[in-house]
């Protein structure tokens, strides 16, 4: 019984090794950045309110594994840490106290934009 505990822990040791390094190995893909940085800035241009620029500081992978863009508006005027789905869609957005204010039609439910 033992020996079946210490070959499943064995397994999933080795298999979680590699599934981080496949995600890992993403965060390397300058295609994969690219993507993620353009649904970053369509997201932000749709949903916030006097949006003349968006400027992408890093693209990382955070502790859970996901991809996290991080960036600034208007010439530093505010901050945000945007949290990616797999798909390329924002999942969440984090912004400054100085950061714009959200457009009147995106309070409660995300504008539409390109991811």
């Amino acid at each position: 019984m033992l020996r079946r505990l210490l070959i499943v822990l064995l397994m999933f040791t080795v298999l979680g090794g590699c599934s981080w390094a496949a995600s890992s190995d993403e965060m390397d893909d300058d295609e994969t950045i690219a993507k993620a940085e353009a649904s970053t800035q369509n997201y932000i241009k749709s949903n916030f309110k006097e949006i003349q620029s968006v400027e992408i500081t890093s693209v990382y992978q955070n502790e859970m594994g996901g991809m996290t863009v991080e960036g600034s508006v208007n010439n530093g005027e505010g901050t945000f840490s945007a949290g990616i789905e797999n798909d390329f869609s924002v999942g969440s957005v984090g912004v400054s106290e100085t950061f714009p204010d959200r457009k009147e039609d995106c309070m409660e439910r995300t504008c539409t934009y390109e991811h």
